[in-house]
């Protein structure tokens, strides 16, 4: 039962990319979805517990489809921008839009929302 215990940790670990992760930043903190989506939250409160996160991955050239991305809060142009294409859902949050820098151009990655626990 511990074996197994163990084994499951450790395929999970890497499977969700930890053993990629970067050095964070002061006060970041990672988050990896079976999607694909792997996040590194700069800037932005921990609020995991009274919130649940969710990534929505945006399509990627496939090399960068594991890549750790960087997100912080959009701006306020970006949030109206995301919100006009979105159907409304009562409670939801847009917390960060995630970027990857590849040789000085900027990729959009994907995008973080959260909503209450319940």
């Amino acid at each position: 039962m511990f074996l197994g215990s163990v084994g499951w940790g450790a395929y999970d670990y890497y499977r969700a990319g930890f053993h990629t992760l970067p050095d964070l930043p002061e006060g970041a903190f990672p988050l990896s979805y079976a999607n694909g989506l792997r996040a590194i939250m700069v800037g932005l409160s921990d609020e995991r517990d009274s919130r649940r996160y969710f990534g929505f991955p945006f399509d990627v050239p496939f090399y960068l489809e594991d890549a750790w991305s960087t997100c912080k809060a959009p701006t306020e142009s970006e949030v109206n921008e995301i919100e006009s294409q979105r159907a409304n859902r009562p409670g939801e949050r847009i917390e960060a839009l995630c970027r990857i820098e590849v040789d000085g151009d900027i990729v959009i990655r994907g995008m973080i929302t959260t909503v209450p626990r319940l």
